[in-house]
């Protein structure tokens, strides 16, 4: 079904018992047939990922890929050095860090209605450029009221796009290959936001390289590269990127163009929220897990094993490398298991994990617990998000979206704030289990919901009768 059938190298065997080397002859056959199977099979599996990456799933993965690049891979390792070489403490640094998930957070479901409403195309086009233009302020006027606006604004934007992500992969691929889709995205956006901070780490000392430091812009004690001006450039760099990264989305053909562009209307009286808060549900849980880990991942090896930063770095980054790289596997999981029971398996895995992790006192031993469990766990993401936008009506997709965003923000900084509590006296192996409790809680919540999950909820009709 997969490919045409490989040509047979030896002839059809024909058991004979009389011939004393007849055992020997089936197993090299057998043998032999398993290889072939084994290669249609991969063939197949290859066939299969090809025909799921159509033109307009690759040019929202080129949009995905040079946008993490500039928003998060060279920004994520810059931005709190420029906010350093201005001046502003660690309070100041927190609060600019802070400020753009709580906006994402308080303006979720607006962002859902409005992509409701002129469609996921244009939200995803308005966000960029948001994100892009608010690096601006960041160097024109860099004072603290004016940066808070500034990051308040990147984080609206950062919001949207991620709200859109998901709606855009399922309207771009069909039911069958959504999970290529979704592993496709997560291999992009990790991968390419691990080769971000590569560039980003050695950008401000190239830009001094080529450019030099200008008269007025050194500062006493401080190196070329550490200057406002050397990070500063690299930052346009990341707005540049922000706003090359667009000439995909506008590329999308028509055809498809005509579903992500015009979006339905539905109103607000008719859309079924308690379905869309059962379904999302879990990801609260899976927001309170990812808080109290990812922010400080590079706090546990400092004071656990006392590494320098390099290692940490290093280790840091190999995690998210094998997340991109992990996400490959999400459609074995989906074939082997099913999207819901793939969901609670992996979910379970990443739990058994971070116990390890906490309480593990070899250095190599944790690095490949941290490694395990960070991208085991976010399996969850290509596997729980199709499960449940699939249950809701497609008009509802990035309302559906943005409900389980607002959700998954609110317990990064509920658990964010435990966590910095809990740190306090370098309490990392309760933090750990808890992490794991929590993994175990969103397995079951994600079992109890979608073992008898609400249907897609026609709305159509309902529209029709709010209109009249």
């Amino acid at each position: 079904m997969w490919s045409a059938r490989a040509p047979s190298i030896l002839p059809i065997h024909k058991c004979s018992k009389q011939s004393p080397f007849c055992g020997a002859k089936c197993r090299a056959i057998t043998r032999h047939k398993q290889l072939i199977s084994s290669s249609e099979a991969l063939t197949g599996v290859t066939m299969i990922a090809l025909r799921s990456l159509n033109r307009p799933l690759a040019l929202f993965l080129w949009y995905s890929a040079i946008f993490h690049v500039g928003a998060f891979g060279i920004a994520d390792v810059v931005l709190n050095f420029y906010f350093v070489s201005l001046g502003y403490n660690s309070d100041a640094i927190g609060l600019l860090q802070g400020i753009s998930r709580v906006g994402g957070a308080f303006l979720g479901i607006p962002i859902g209605i409005l992509a409701d409403r002129i469609g996921m195309k244009r939200v995803v086009i308005g966000a960029t450029l948001i994100a892009a233009i608010s690096y601006l302020p960041l160097l024109l006027l860099p004072s603290l009221p004016v940066l808070l606006l500034s990051r308040a604004a990147f984080g609206v934007a950062l919001s949207a796009t991620f709200i859109a992500a998901a709606p855009f992969l399922i309207a771009l691929a069909e039911r069958e290959h959504q999970a290529h889709a979704f592993g496709y995205y997560q291999v992009t956006t990790l991968s390419m936001a691990a080769f971000g901070s590569l560039i980003g780490g050695v950008l401000p000392s190239a830009l001094i390289a080529v450019l030099g430091l200008p008269e007025g812009a050194a500062r006493q004690g401080i190196a070329p590269a550490q200057t406002p001006f050397a990070y500063g450039g690299a930052l346009l760099i990341s707005a540049a990127l922000c706003l090359i990264s667009i000439l995909p989305v506008l590329r999308l053909p028509n055809a498809r163009s005509a579903v992500l562009q015009s979006g339905v209307s539905v109103p607000l009286h008719a859309v079924p929220w308690r379905s869309i808060l059962l379904l999302a549900a879990p990801s609260l849980l899976f927001g309170l897990s990812a808080g109290l880990t990812f922010p400080f991942y590079n706090l546990f090896f400092r004071s656990r094993f006392a590494l320098p930063d390099d290692e940490v770095g290093a280790i840091l980054s190999l995690g998210w490398l094998m997340m991109g790289v992990v996400g490959i596997s999400t459609p074995w999981w989906e074939r082997r298991f099913g999207r819901l029971r793939g969901t609670i398996i992996t979910t379970c895995l990443a739990g058994a994990a971070y116990v390890a992790l906490g309480l593990a006192q070899a250095v190599l031993f944790a690095a490949l617990m941290f490694v395990i469990a960070a991208s085991v766990r976010n399996l969850l993401v290509p596997l729980y998000e199709p499960l449940r936008l699939e249950c809701v009506d497609r008009s509802l997709h990035n309302l559906s979206s943005a409900v389980g965003s607002v959700l998954w923000s609110l317990g990064w900084f509920l658990a964010s704030t435990l966590s910095g509590l809990l740190q306090r006296n370098n309490d990392f192996t309760a933090i750990f289990i808890s992490v794991a409790v929590l993994q175990a809680l969103t397995a079951l919540s994600i079992a109890l919901v979608f073992r008898k999950a609400p249907q897609a909820e026609p709305v159509a009709q309902a529209s029709a009768l709010a209109s009249d």
